[in-house]
């Protein structure tokens, strides 16, 4: 009987794995599109280069078309069902910085992001910067390119960019882990949006994507037709600044691996075919509700918590 169900389960993990036919589709269509709207928005750059050279040195307006591109690539494929719960949250108010904390799982992310309010800017690495179209946009639209290879003082000068951006009211997003997570996970983060986020006296909004399946890490093929996208609540300046960036990480962090288990589970109870009920996924997904334990039982014993959720004497 054991043997019998072993031959089940790896007989449902190569179908899992296998190229369908409808990924062909999806695929040929989706980066189809993806080029002819990214290709478009290049040109409207273009023609309104003038007037943002002398009345919008920080390209909001630019941001704002490469939003207009997103809403369009979903709107018109089709074959993609994008599930977007915004939690109620708004454009940035004057005097308000918010940077986005995201995990990174598909290269699909790069539009994902764009569905959050307010004219966004990123950083993004330089070996993307180089490539065509994909790369121009980014650099383009004046978003931030960091590099392994950077000295302290170059370092130093994105740093600066990113506080220019948040005090002009334009939201700062980032992907603490720093590349995409190859099984699904939230891998660590690295510290510099936490930082930043303390110095500047920033409100950090976490964000979990259920994207892995779309175009997974390292491939090319769009497999899965639904994405979601969760905003999970705010965090205050207010409510962290008695913690140090290490400490802020870790309940962040901590947050988001619960909210994308919980974006997960949903999914599992909605969706017949969901690919995460299969072994090797729940087994991933395991992991992560253990570490969760572990980082809750470590907050306790440190006594790390949000203000507002300090335990009452």
């Amino acid at each position: 009987m054991k043997k019998y169900v072993t031959i089940l389960i790896m007989n449902k993990r190569k179908q899992q794995d296998k190229i369908l036919f409808r990924y062909v589709i999806y695929t040929v269509y989706g980066w189809f599109l993806f080029f002819t709207l990214i290709t478009a928005v290049f040109l409207i750059f273009i023609v309104t280069l003038p007037f943002m050279l002398l009345f919008d040195k920080d390209r909001v307006f630019f941001s704002y078309l490469v939003k207009w591109f997103a809403q369009m690539f979903f709107f018109f494929y089709y074959t993609e069902w994008l599930t977007y719960e915004g939690n109620g949250l708004k454009p940035p108010k004057k005097g308000e910085k918010r940077i986005y904390v995201i995990n990174h799982a598909s290269q699909f992310d790069v539009v994902l992001m764009y569905m959050l309010p307010g004219p966004i800017k990123f950083l993004f690495k330089k070996k993307w910067a180089k490539k065509p179209l994909i790369g121009w946009v980014a650099r383009l639209g004046k978003n931030l390119i960091v590099d392994e290879e950077m000295t302290a003082a170059e370092l130093l000068l994105v740093f600066r960019g990113a506080e220019h951006y948040l005090e002009n009211k334009i939201p700062f997003v980032i992907y603490p882990e720093g590349t995409r997570s190859h099984s699904g996970k939230i891998e660590k983060f690295a510290l510099g949006s936490f930082k930043l986020a303390l110095e500047n006296g920033a409100d950090i909004v976490p964000v979990v994507f259920d994207s892995w399946n779309a175009i997974r890490p390292g491939g090319l093929w769009i497999r899965d037709q639904y994405t979601r996208v969760r905003v999970l609540d705010t965090i205050k300046y207010e409510d962290f600044d008695h913690l140090n960036f290490g400490k802020v990480s870790h309940i962040v962090r901590m947050k988001m691996i619960q909210g994308l288990l919980d974006l997960r589970d949903d999914r599992r109870l909605k969706e017949k075919n969901y690919y995460r009920k299969i072994p090797k996924f729940e087994a991933v997904d395991d992991e992560m509700r253990a570490e969760v334990k572990e980082m809750e039982e470590y907050c306790k014993k440190k006594n790390i918590y949000l203000k507002s959720e300090m335990p009452q004497a």
